[in-house]
């Protein structure tokens, strides 16, 4: 059964380095500080694939409060390493997009994110797997709370698009939602993206037939 819940969690790769976290303390300290990267708990529903299986089936049977250490194994996590996804491309096709390559560089090519593993003459080989493929990782996990109501988990929903509910109102009547927008996110260049977002979860996870949208405008003073 799927749960609306909140997390905090630090990952790291088993007998190794933290690659993410919801602390932002950690963060700046293992130097992987995003500032574009909204920090703090996040909402999540269980069961429907928002986060690796491993951790996801913890969290279906982790109480609120609750805190626990997990390890997951590659299959479980980021998947197992595939030797088809390295390959060797031509120097060429680096100089084409004013690239010059260096081991370890994070790239992307044909749409798709990769990283360099080696230079030799007019060759570069380039890894396609995720950087995490077939690594065990460790979790440390805290569940923070629960939404059991429509009006908390519409929150959550709102949070998950947003990132944040600051400034967003919202009502619920009936079977109708009605969501108010802060000038302050009208200008945001993904907003439509990000309602397009909220009202499909809306209408998956909530018995609600219409989201409407209201825009506030204000004049300059």
């Amino acid at each position: 059964m799927s749960k609306f819940i909140k997390i905090s969690y630090t990952g790291r790769i088993k007998d190794g380095r933290i690659f993410d976290t919801t602390d932002k303390e950690i963060a700046q300290k293992e130097d992987i500080y995003d500032e574009k990267k909204v920090y703090g708990p996040i909402p999540l529903i269980t069961g429907e694939k928002q986060i690796i299986d491993g951790l996801d089936s913890v969290l279906q049977e982790m109480q609120v409060g609750e805190e626990k250490t997990t390890e997951i194994p590659p299959e479980k996590a980021y998947g197992v390493r595939n030797p088809e996804l390295v390959r060797l491309i031509p120097m060429r096709a680096f100089k084409k997009q004013k690239i010059t390559p260096i081991p370890g560089m994070p790239v992307e090519l044909d749409g798709k994110l990769a990283r360099i593993q080696t230079v030799t003459g007019g060759r570069v080989r380039v890894d396609f797997n995720p950087e995490l493929a077939g690594k065990t990782v460790v979790y440390d996990i805290k569940v923070e709370e629960t939404a059991e109501t429509n009006e908390d988990k519409i929150k959550y929903l709102l949070e998950r698009s947003f990132n944040s509910t600051e400034g967003l109102e919202f009502e619920l009547t009936g079977k109708n939602l009605r969501v108010t927008i802060p000038e302050n996110l009208l200008k945001d260049n993904a907003l439509g993206v990000k309602k397009a977002f909220l009202t499909t979860e809306i209408f998956k996870y909530l018995d609600v037939e219409s989201t409407t949208f209201e825009e506030i405008w204000k004049k300059e003073e």
